[in-house]
């Protein structure tokens, strides 16, 4: 047995697609678009848009032989149960959840997210805390004091989140590699997606984003190489392309989009899947000079 990358495409991404077309895929075009493309899963988004119905999706994954995630968004009106329900009857193996309530306490934070922890894990479902804007790890400094709480926390990183929602800046600050290090440590599923400091995603391609590419690709393979330390022999990692349809993508005058985000999803998988392999051999070389 050994240690396995999973990538998924989120269907809240595939919305809009494809590129540029007087049609949009349906559904069912849509899972049999992510599993001809060899993806391994699907992640559920409960806040899209076009978020399908349980009795709708659930019997599409099957016949497509594709497993599975749900990211769910807690807060007074969306308890984290109706999200569990969501994810059993779609069975789905991994609930990540968003939550969006602002305790000021990181001790306080920190109770919330065992609690999360203990009603998703009750359910039969891993739990992984994502990093994202407007909820309880928001901000980067107090995620930081967060996880000094949580030291065993499962974290489904996000990262663009925080260059854009705490204008990063774009060179190499000790502080702030410090923050994100710690996270990466702790990184249990990663979501592909690159941001600047004043936008959360931008099109992979442009030479204008060149940096900012370089920048993610080598957070992800740190993360990647962290994994590696901790996970067991049988244990496998998810990467979760998201590049969300508008306005997570930018458009011109005319209201289209500026790139092909089918396109880009693909190319994140083989991204994903090229720094996976190079983490193996850098963890490998790392062992063999530490022997």
């Amino acid at each position: 047995m050994t240690r396995t990358l999973s990538v998924f495409q989120s269907l809240w991404a595939m919305e809009g697609l494809p590129w540029r077309a007087s049609r949009p895929w349906t559904l069912p075009e849509r899972i049999q678009r992510i599993a001809d493309a060899g993806f391994a899963g699907v992640g559920l988004d409960l806040y899209a848009r076009e978020a399908p119905a349980a009795a709708e999706v659930a019997p599409l994954l099957r016949t497509a032989g594709l497993r599975s995630l749900v990211t769910a968004f807690v807060n007074d009106r969306t308890p984290l149960a109706a999200s569990l329900e969501y994810a059993a009857e779609v069975g789905a193996e991994l609930v990540v959840v968003c939550g969006q309530v602002f305790p000021d306490d990181p001790a306080e934070a920190a109770e919330l997210v065992r609690g999360w922890r203990k009603e998703t894990e009750a359910a039969g479902f891993a739990f992984h805390l994502e990093t994202h804007r407007y909820t309880l790890t928001n901000d980067l400094a107090f995620t930081h004091r967060l996880v000094a709480e949580l030291p065993d926390v499962a974290l489904s990183l996000d990262l663009s989140h925080y260059v854009v929602g705490n204008e990063l800046p774009d060179t190499s600050d000790a502080r702030v590699d410090g923050m994100i290090g710690r996270l990466l440590g702790q990184g249990a599923s990663l979501q592909g997606r690159v941001a600047t400091r004043e936008q959360v995603q931008v099109p992979l391609e442009f030479t204008q984003h060149a940096a900012q590419v370089e920048r993610f690709r080598g957070w992800w393979l740190q993360a990647m190489r962290s994994w590696r330390t901790r996970a067991g022999d049988a244990d496998d990692l998810v990467f979760l392309c998201e590049l969300g349809t508008t306005p997570y993508a930018i458009t011109g005058a005319d209201g289209e989009e500026l790139s092909d985000r089918w396109h880009e999803a693909l190319l994140l998988k083989a991204w994903a899947e090229e720094l996976f392999a190079a983490s193996a051999s850098k963890s490998s070389a790392a062992a063999e000079e530490a022997s």
